[in-house]
C-alpha cells in the first residue's frame, strides 16, 4: 500500500502541477478550457464546473487539459469563436505551451524550500573538523578539533561557515585556488590559515568535473591501527581497534593518540578487537575477539611505532583476493603501499586519485609499487567483467584484487562526531539553497538528455513506468524528505523532457508557434495532422524501449555477472 500510494502521489502531484501550468494561463488568456483531466482514457470520476469538466481517467500515465479549437480536424463552436487554442497568435500559444513545463521547473523549488526548512531543528555536524587526512589542509597546519569560522577564495569577501556541510559548497568550486580560512583553535581565533583544495575528479552519471578538496572530515577516525612495521609494536596486528588504552576507554583515534602520547614513548597496555578473516570464495566474512596486550611499544626508533590503518588516513593492505594479480605478485594483508608508479602516496584516495591501475585495450599496464618493509613488485590488472544494475549492460574494468579495510563502523557512530549544532535557516537562506539546488539539477538533466541523444550514455540508463514505481517506493520508505526531494528531482525531468521538439508534446507546440511567428502564416491542416502522426509514433516507440529497460531491471543478472 506504501508504494502503491506513493507512484499515486508522486505520478499525479506532478501531472497535476504541469496541466495546471496550462490551465491557469489558458485561462488568464482567455482561451476555453473544455477538460482537465489527470490519466487518458475513459472517465473514472469527476464534476462540472461553469465551462470546465474536472476529471480523473483510467490510465495513470499522464493527464492533458482539452481546450476549445485545439484540435486543427474539428470545427470550432460558433459561441466559442476567438476562445479557441489556434486561433490564438502564436505568442499566446507560446506562453500556454510553455507554462506546463514551467510550473514543473518552480515546483522543485517549493519542494526543496520545504524540505530545507522543515530540517530546522534537526541535528547536523558542527563547522568542527575531526580528520584531518594527509594532504591540503594537514600541510597548511590545520588540526582536529579547530572550528572553521570563514572562508575567503580570491577578491571575495570571507563567507561564514555555520555548518560542516557549508564547507564543501566553498571549497569544491576552487581546485587549485589559494583560499583563506579563518580558524578557531582552544577557543581562540589564530591566525588566518591558507590552503590550496587539491584537484580531484567528481564524477556522476552525466559528468566529470575537477572539485576542490582539503581532505577534512567533521568525525573522528576509528581506533583502527597497524604497527609501522611488523613487529614494531610488540602484539599489536594489522586492522586491531583498540578500546581501552592505559586502562582508560578509547573511544576514537585522537583519544588513542593523547594516550600514546602520554606514554612519552615507553610501553602502553592496550585491550584490542581482532578481527581474523574467514576463508570463504565469494564473500569476506570475518570473526571477532577481544585480545588484552601489554607493554606494547609506542616509538621504534624515536618515531611513532602505531598507525592509523582507515583507508582515508593510510595504505594498508586489509583483503588480498586468491589468485589475484596483487596475490600473485605477493602483495600481503598489512602491507602498507608507499609509492604508485614511483609517485609517494599516503592514502587510498590518493591511489585512486592517480588512476594508475587502468585497462588499455582490453590489456592492464604493468604498475610498480613499492611497499613500506623495502619490498617492490609489479602487478598487471586483468580485465574483470560486471553487468551494470541499472542497465544490464556488460562491462569490463580492472582488476587487481587488494582492498583497503572496508569494515563499517564499529563503535557507536554518536562516539565519533566532534560535535553537532541544531540546524537553523531563514526563509531567504532556504530560498536560496532551493534555488541552487534546482538549478544544479536542471544542469544534470540537460547534459544527461543530451549524451543520451548523442549516445555517450546508454539509452538502457532511462527508465520507465515500472522504475519510476521503484524509486517511488524506495523514497517514500526513506522518509517524507526523501520522497519529495525525489518529486522534486522528477518533476524537473518532467518539464525538461516536455521542452524537446516532439509534435504532441509541448516542445511541439513551442517550435510551431515559433514557425509560425517567423513565417507569419499558420500551419496547414496536413503538416499539423502528419507532424503529430509522427510524434505518436515516436512516443510510441519511446515507451516500447523504455518498458524494455524497466523488464530487463526487473530480471536476474546474466551468470557470471561480477
Amino acid at each position: 500500500m506504501l508504494s502503491f500510494g506513493a507512484i499515486v502521489v508522486l505520478l499525479g502531484g506532478l501531472i497535476f502541477v504541469h496541466e495546471l501550468g496550462h490551465f491557469v494561463v489558458a485561462k488568464l488568456l482567455g482561451v476555453k478550457v473544455v477538460r482537465f483531466s489527470i490519466g487518458f482514457g475513459p472517465r473514472i470520476l469527476g464534476f462540472r464546473r461553469g465551462e470546465t469538466e474536472y476529471r480523473f481517467s483510467i490510465l495513470p500515465l499522464g493527464g492533458y487539459v482539452k481546450m476549445a479549437g485545439d484540435d486543427p480536424s474539428e470545427e470550432l463552436a460558433p459561441e466559442d469563436r476567438g476562445r479557441g487554442f489556434l486561433e490564438q497568435p502564436p505568442w499566446r500559444r507560446l506562453v500556454i505551451a510553455l507554462a506546463g513545463p514551467v510550473f514543473n521547473l518552480a515546483f522543485p523549488i517549493v519542494l526543496f524550500f520545504a524540505v530545507i526548512l522543515a530540517q530546522n531543528g534537526d541535528r547536523t555536524p558542527d563547522a568542527v573538523v575531526g580528520t584531518v587526512t594527509p594532504g591540503p589542509a594537514a600541510e597548511a597546519g590545520l588540526r582536529p578539533g579547530d572550528r572553521i569560522l570563514t572562508v575567503a577564495a580570491p577578491g571575495e569577501a570571507p563567507r561564514k561557515v555555520r555548518f560542516f556541510a557549508d564547507l564543501p559548497g566553498l571549497v569544491s568550486p576552487h581546485p587549485g585556488v589559494p583560499l583563506v580560512f579563518e580558524v578557531e583553535r582552544a577557543g581562540r581565533r589564530i591566525e588566518t590559515v591558507t590552503i590550496v583544495p587539491a584537484s580531484e575528479k567528481d564524477s556522476n552519471p552525466v559528468e566529470d568535473r575537477p572539485r576542490g578538496i582539503i581532505g577534512v572530515s567533521p568525525d573522528f577516525p576509528q581506533a583502527v591501527v597497524a604497527p609501522v612495521v611488523a613487529g614494531a609494536a610488540g602484539p599489536l596486528e594489522p586492522f586491531d581497534l583498540v578500546v581501552r588504552a592505559g586502562g582508560a576507554p578509547v573511544r576514537h583515534m585522537l583519544e588513542l593518540q593523547q594516550a600514546v602520547e602520554a606514554a612519552a614513548c615507553g610501553p602502553i597496555d592496550l585491550e584490542v578487537v581482532r578481527e581474523r578473516p574467514i576463508a570463504l570464495p565469494g564473500a569476506r566474512p570475518a570473526s571477532a575477539s577481544t585480545a588484552k596486550l601489554a607493554g606494547v611499544p609506542t616509538c621504534r626508533d624515536g618515531a611513532p611505532a602505531i598507525l592509523p590503518a582507515t583507508p582515508w588516513l593510510s595504505t594498508y593492505v586489509a583483503t588480498v583476493v586468491p589468485g589475484s594479480p596483487a596475490d600473485r605478485a605477493g602483495i600481503r594483508r598489512g602491507d602498507a603501499i608507499v609509492s604508485v608508479n614511483g609517485v609517494p602516496v599516503r592514502t587510498f584516495r590518493e591511489i585512486d586519485g592517480l588512476g594508475a591501475f587502468r585497462l588499455e585495450d582490453g590489456q592492464g599496464a604493468p604498475v610498480a609499487l613499492t611497499l613500506r618493509d623495502g619490498r617492490s613488485i609489479t602487478l598487471s590488472p586483468v580485465a574483470e567483467s560486471y553487468v551494470e544494475e541499472d542497465t544490464r549492460e556488460r562491462r569490463e574494468r580492472p582488476f587487481v584484487g587488494f582492498r583497503p579495510d572496508e569494515r563499517g563502523l564499529l563503535v557507536d557512530p554518536a562516539a565519533l562526531r566532534v560535535n553537532e549544532v541544531t540546524v537553523q535557516r531563514g526563509v531567504v537562506e532556504a530560498a536560496t539553497i532551493a534555488w541552487n539546488q534546482v538549478a544544479k539539477t536542471v544542469r544534470w538533466t540537460v547534459l544527461g538528455i543530451a549524451r543520451i541523444v548523442t549516445g555517450e550514455i546508454s539509452f538502457r540508463t532511462v527508465g520507465g513506468p515500472l522504475y519510476l514505481f521503484t524509486v517511488a517506493s524506495s523514497a517514500a520508505e526513506e522518509g517524507l524528505g526523501v520522497f519529495l526531494s525525489m518529486m522534486a528531482l522528477i518533476s524537473v525531468n518532467l518539464g525538461l523532457l516536455n521542452l524537446l521538439p516532439i509534435p504532441v508534446l509541448d516542445g511541439g507546440h513551442v517550435a510551431t508557434a515559433v514557425v509560425e511567428s517567423v513565417t507569419r502564416r499558420p500551419l496547414s491542416i496536413r503538416t499539423r495532422e502528419i507532424a503529430n502522426l509522427v510524434g505518436l509514433i515516436l512516443l510510441f516507440t519511446l515507451m516500447v524501449f523504455v518498458f524494455r529497460n524497466d523488464i530487463l531491471r526487473l530480471l536476474p543478472p546474466p551468470p557470471g555477472a561480477g
